[in-house]
């Protein structure tokens, strides 16, 4: 294939390589026959070249077009910033190098110019890519969505091929829906400007099913239409992989044993007999990890999440410079906070400018800044571990990683096999990793996920179907920037792989919620954002829809996150002359606004491996300056989890079943053979014999074991042990509580996991007394009185249970939430404000209750699809009760005087369970709210015949609030055309003169134009009532009903 290229890419190519990869080749064949191609390929396959050295080629050895807005041919499409400004600096090589060999051999090549559009990206960059673009944009999916939703979409008409980098990480969620649209807008854009749909080239992990993500990729458009052939190019790979579970103690449960106390301090007191006893893991945990990177001249170690990786990036530091004979004080002795509350306390080692450290932080609330400066002094070799989350999983290219650490239970096969893959990036490398399990809940997983990463058998991928709130979110971005026929608009949806499916009457309901057909008066959101023309089929914007779509576009969940910025006057804050005080000077990342409501002015806290002083707290920003040296309160965030598929579940549960079967001997070869160490491997089959012992019975994949006892206040729980995961555990939960619940009239708690259910019951279902002489509560029954019947679904029932249930869940409040801000119901007043998420559910609570009376209100039907299709997995719980009833999987139960080895680890989440729950529905709440008697009430109070509601009002305050609900109120009044239909919509039936009433005093001379064209165009009538015409509801208003 290099035979193609010209002769300065050869030779480049020849003299930087020794072969093109498989992967490289096939992409090149792929490309060159005019095909979409998806590369799948493990890390250090040569995939970004494999991509790009095509189209690269052809940008060198060809003239630039004569229109200097048609020079942007190659646009590449990342998930992630760094990911992005990482490619940029990767193209560097191969253009100078190309160039050079040109200038060796005496030929004339045309420079190629990189640009980057982020949200980083100056105003004075974007505003020039309109006319002046860049040949190869470097960009990601939402900033991709604002440059077609602006006038800077002139700059793409002249693309040519489209990069998308780390596909699977789109694919299988809303964000990859909401890109796939992004693309067919683009093809529309440069179909209409004569060019024709462009090339589509996908790189890829391993993936399962690749089919699946071929067919995403390239989209619906028929040959007819313009569309190309997709070829999947998948080499065989030799990539080595090699993973070890390591447990740093030999006996989890005995962790004050084996607390490594030196004996000579026994006998002392104070001072000298050193620190405090830690009876806990993590210390174990933090000694081996330092341990690890000290072996090693580069390691990534990656947690579950930023508090961990806070957490454990300040521990190992405080280990480290112990070891280098530094006093180190005692974490648990220090107070930085005023209320340290959910947080752990650093003991600041390593935060002063310049000052040596063995690891620094890496996740996605810290600055950009502050994560290229890291990542810069890793690839340098100047710092020799990271500490990371998720941030680097993806294909960042961190240097020579020697090793990769993994705190905890990898989260998934495909995610343990992305960040083991960071260690050896290079073609043919070996690359290494380490697990270190946690608790004994985690030793299970981690083998059976490790066994698989070797094996690369990753979890199979699912594309969303049809996400509402997206497309309501397209189509106000469509419109908002040309009109669009109705019949073409959904053509060009439909080419969308996710939203191949879209049905007339869905795509009906969106585009009659955005045409305003729900009450606006009860939620003002509700008010429309595109008027349709249904007697022509045209879609056109109302005033402001542009700017919505470009203010509160996106799909990724607004949290409600604090920033945190330099206050002015700090070291470090360059502008702080220029900005406000109130609003601070550099970004220095984000806290969760728990952490913040629990903080005080004069805390300080650690933030990507520095410590910060809190100078003031604003409605939307947290203002500090530099505490280098001092302790600091560890960051904590919320956040979802992913539950564990329901294949890997079944395949935990085949592998516990297969190590019990087997021998002694047999079963310690079997664990010894999936990677773990020998104190993991002890750990591991002490575990579950300890288990065996305790209730007879272990659960796996043809066995699920329900277990009851009493809790510490003598209420009763039953747990539920399945390994088949949260996605199939969840919506037996919600079943399960809904029938004890009717059953006994009160809640039954049911909290669902990854490795079971567990439920607590009021101690309401048992009757019993208490034994004098034994001291002691004596149950007169085998348990609670809670009946197989009552914890199992008949297969056929499943869908509808889960349905009827679904709608009260504080899964599908959060649902509804995240997809009415998607749908632009809970849009942004301010790009640059926070909002809170307490008033985010507030409003969302609002919004419910207005639709919860619609049925077919586009985003109710959303939320509940995307509970019952992305986050649960139905088909898997429909199998399981059908595998119950034909005795494939049996049901043991037993009761145990405490909880079993494997209860123990499922109640350590039962709690914190409890201790956020802010989505519960409002409806909910205020059902399960007292309903008091007025009159007792007022009994009680002594209020009786004290006043009457009309003698409390104030008159001039009443007449202020008729005037505003009445749109009398100057604040009310409309401002142009598009606030006069808003006006007749709420008010109408209006005469003239009422009209004229609630438009500004400036603007009533033209209100009888405004109507004439109003009707003219049907959105009002005008009709005669036993009187004068006066004009009416708007058609479209009335055409629905209302």
């Amino acid at each position: 294939m290099l035979g193609r290229f010209s002769a300065p890419t050869r030779e480049w190519f020849s003299g930087a390589f020794e072969a093109p990869t498989p992967a490289q080749v096939g992409a090149w064949r792929a490309v060159d026959a005019g095909d979409h191609a998806l590369v799948v390929a493990p890390t250090g396959s040569g995939k970004t070249l494999a991509a790009f050295l095509w189209a690269l080629d052809g940008l060198l050895t060809s003239p630039p077009p004569q229109d200097p807005a048609l020079r942007c041919r190659i646009l590449y499409v990342s998930p992630l910033k760094a990911l992005a400004a990482d490619v940029e600096r990767n193209l560097r090589s191969p253009l100078v190098g190309i160039g050079h060999a040109a200038a060796r051999s005496g030929t004339t090549v045309t420079d190629v110019t990189v640009g980057v559009r982020t949200a980083d990206t100056p105003a004075a960059e974007r505003r020039a890519f309109a006319t002046r673009p860049a040949d190869v944009l470097i960009t990601t999916p939402e900033s991709l969505f604002l440059v077609l939703t602006s006038a800077a979409r002139n700059g793409l008409r002249g693309v040519q091929t489209v990069i998308v980098d780390e596909i699977h990480a789109l694919a299988g969620t809303k964000r990859g829906a909401h890109l796939a649209l992004t693309l067919e807008r683009l093809d529309a854009l440069l179909e209409a400007d004569g060019t024709g749909p462009a090339q589509r080239v996908g790189l890829s992990a391993t993936v399962r099913p690749p089919e699946a993500v071929a067919d995403f990729l390239a989209g619906r458009r028929t040959p007819g239409e313009g569309g190309r052939g997709t070829t999947v190019v998948r080499p065989e790979h030799t990539k080595e992989v090699q993973v070890e579970v390591v447990v740093p103690v030999p006996d989890l449960t005995d962790l004050a044993r084996d607390g490594g106390d030196d004996p000579a301090a026994e006998g002392f007191s104070g001072s000298a007999a050193g620190g405090p006893r830690r009876p806990s893991v993590w210390p174990h945990v933090e000694e081996r990890v330092v341990d690890l990177v000290g072996a090693h001249r580069s390691t990534l170690v990656f947690t579950n999440s930023r508090r961990g990786a806070e957490r454990l990036t300040a521990r190992v530091n405080e280990v480290w410079a112990g070891r280098q004979g530094q006093d180190v004080p005692d974490p648990g002795t220090l107070a930085p906070a005023a209320a340290p509350g959910q947080s752990g306390t650093a003991a600041g080692v390593g935060t002063r400018e310049g000052e040596p450290v063995l690891a620094r932080a890496h996740h996605g609330s810290m600055s950009r800044a502050e994560r290229t400066r890291t990542e810069t002094e890793l690839k340098a070799g100047r710092l020799p571990a990271v500490v990371a989350t998720s941030s680097l999983e993806l294909g960042i290219d961190m240097g020579a990683v020697d090793l990769v650490v993994q705190v905890g239970s990898p989260p998934s096969v495909a995610s343990g096999l992305q960040r083991v893959g960071r260690a050896g990036h290079q073609v043919g490398a070996v690359s290494r990793g380490v697990v270190l399990p946690t608790f004994r809940g985690e030793l299970v997983p981690a083998a059976v996920v490790a066994r698989r990463m070797r094996e690369g058998q990753i979890e199979h991928l699912h594309v969303p179907r049809t996400p509402l709130d997206v497309l309501a979110q397209q189509v106000v971005a469509m419109v908002a920037v040309q009109d669009w026929e109705v019949e073409e608009l959904a053509s060009v949806v439909r080419r969308a792989a996710p939203f191949a499916d879209l049905g007339e009457g869905t795509l009906t309901a969106v585009l009659d919620m955005l045409a305003g057909r729900y009450p606006s008066e009860e939620f003002a959101e509700l008010r429309p954002r595109v008027l349709w023309d249904r007697m022509t089929g045209v879609l056109s914007a109302r005033p402001g829809a542009l700017r919505l779509a470009v203010t509160s576009g996106g799909t990724i969940p607004d949290r409600g996150l604090y920033g945190v910025f330099l206050a002015a006057g700090a070291a470090g804050s360059e502008d702080a002359g220029e900005v406000p005080a109130e609003r601070g000077g550099r970004r220095v990342g984000e806290l969760d606004e728990e952490m913040v409501y629990e903080s005080r002015v004069g805390d300080t806290f650690t933030l990507g491996s520095s410590t910060w002083r809190i100078e003031d707290i604003t409605p939307d920003r947290v203002l500090v300056s530099p505490a280098p040296g001092l302790p600091g309160r560890l960051p904590f965030w919320k956040g979802d989890s992913p539950g564990r598929p329901a294949e890997l579940g079944r395949e935990i549960g085949r592998w516990v079943r297969h190590v019990a079967a087997a021998s002694p001997e047999d079963a310690a070869a079997e664990v010894s053979a999936t990677g773990l160490d020998r104190w993991a491997a002890d750990n591991l089959l002490a575990y579950l014999a300890e288990q065996r012992e305790a209730t007879g019975a272990l659960p796996d994949d043809r066995t699920i074991l329900v277990e009851r006892f009493r809790d510490e206040i003598g209420d009763w729980r039953v747990v539920i042990h399945s390994p088949h995961g949260a996605r199939v555990h969840a919506p037996w939960a919600l079943v399960v509580a809904a029938r004890l619940r009717d059953r006994y009239g009160v809640d039954a708690a049911a909290m669902h996991s990854d490795d079971g259910i567990v439920v607590r019951l009021p101690d309401v279902t048992q009757s019993g007394h208490w034994d004098v002489q034994a001291g002691r509560w004596v149950d007169d029954g085998p348990g609670p009185g809670v009946d197989l019947e009552d914890l199992l679904i008949e297969p056929e029932d499943v869908e509808e249970a889960v349905r009827r249930e679904v709608g009260g869940s504080a899964l599908f409040a959060a649902r509804f939430r995240e997809a009415a801000a998607r749908a632009l119901l809970l849009p942004r007043r301010s790009p640059d404000r926070r909002r809170p998420l307490w008033q985010q559910r507030q409003r969302s609570a609002q919004l419910l209750q207005v639709a919860s009376r619609y049925p077919d209100f586009p985003i109710l039907l959303e939320a509940a699809r995307e509970c019952l299709q992305d986050d649960f997995d139905l088909e898997a719980l429909v199998s399981l009760m059908r595998d119950v009833r034909t005795r494939r999987v049996r049901v043991v139960e037993v009761l145990t005087p405490t909880p079993s080895p494997f209860a123990q680890s499922l109640l350590f989440g039962y709690t914190a369970q409890f201790l956020y729950d802010g989505d519960q529905p409002l409806a909910e709440r205020r059902a399960a709210a007292l309903t008091l008697d007025p009159s007792l009430l007022a009994e009680l109070l002594g209020q009786q015949g004290t006043s009457d509601l009309a003698d409390l009002l104030d008159p001039d305050a009443v007449r202020v609030t008729e005037a505003e609900v009445t749109g009398l109120a100057p604040e009310r009044h409309a401002r142009d055309l598009e606030g006069l239909v808003d006006v007749v919509r709420r008010h109408g039936p209006l005469t003239l003169d009422q009209a004229r009433a609630r438009v500004e005093p400036g603007a009533r001379d033209q209100v009888v134009a405004w109507l004439e064209q109003l009707v003219t165009a049907r959105r009002v009538l005008a009709v005669r009532l036993r009187g004068p015409a006066r004009p009416g509801a708007p058609g479209a208003h009335r055409e629905h009903g209302e």
